[in-house]
């Protein structure tokens, strides 16, 4: 990556589930905030290294308990109730019945390093 990549904001990865960091479009699930902006564009990061440049296509806000079988199988690989667990996991201390999460999907501006 070259330097005015350091400036960009970044979404931070543990682990390429589904191995959706190899696609150019991708999703995650995060908690909504408001530092995920359409058409922004981003350094994604895996497990502290710098691994590709991609931009905000759309958000789309939900509540856990609308989690479905459909965006928990292609954004972790896993079926709907893992995919809860994961998440639950993830993000320990919140209550969810109050928390909204976000679906984001990204488009990849500069190929992946993987």
């Amino acid at each position: 990556m070259n330097d005015t990549t350091t400036a960009l904001k970044e979404i931070a990865f543990s682990y390429n589930w589904n191995n959706k960091l190899s696609c150019n479009c991708f999703t995650t699930i995060r908690l909504m905030n408001k530092k995920y902006i359409v058409g922004e564009t981003y350094q994604i990061v895996l497990k502290k290294k710098a691994i590709k440049i991609a931009e905000v296509v759309e958000i789309r806000n939900f509540k856990l308990s609308s989690l479905n079988e459909f965006i928990a199988r292609l954004d972790t690989g896993y079926s709907k109730s893992d995919c809860e667990q994961i998440i639950r996991s993830m993000y320990r201390n919140i209550d969810f019945e109050q928390t909204m999460l976000s679906i984001i999907l990204l488009s990849t501006k500069q190929p992946a390093i993987l």
